[in-house]
């Protein structure tokens, strides 16, 4: 997947519903960031752990059976540079095949990394 021209590593988040980019990716993409006129509570799955959202950016996004832009929320998110919903799963027909290890947008395969084990950050934060 690219976000503005740049390959990135995804999440593909079936418990989120939004999506989310890593300010260090919009850095390097070139997005246009944008404060939001209303700060966001982002909850996470722990008990008491929340963040703020006071950033965000629509950027193009390109992949086997998409193309076009995405609003991003900024977020401190760790191991990945984008983080993708449900609802653009859903609004794009994205299926998640566990057993061909690839994800499915719009009947387009895309062959799915999976990653396993520690230490897994370090090569994650590199482009």
């Amino acid at each position: 997947m690219r976000v503005n021209g740049l390959k990135v590593l995804a999440l593909w988040d079936t418990g989120s519903t939004s999506m989310a980019m890593s300010p260090n990716c919009a850095d390097i993409s070139k997005a246009i960031i944008f404060n939001l006129t209303s700060p966001m509570t982002l909850q996470l799955g722990t008990i008491g752990s929340r963040s703020k959202i006071n950033f965000g950016t629509n950027s193009k996004v390109e992949m086997p059976g998409y193309m076009g832009p995405e609003y991003f929320d900024i977020v401190n998110i760790n191991r990945y540079k984008v983080l993708i919903g449900t609802l653009f799963m859903h609004h794009h027909n994205v299926i998640l095949d566990f057993n061909k290890k690839c994800i499915q947008v719009n009947r387009h395969d895309i062959p799915a990394i999976v990653i396993m084990g520690e230490g897994m950050g370090k090569d994650m934060n590199r482009y």
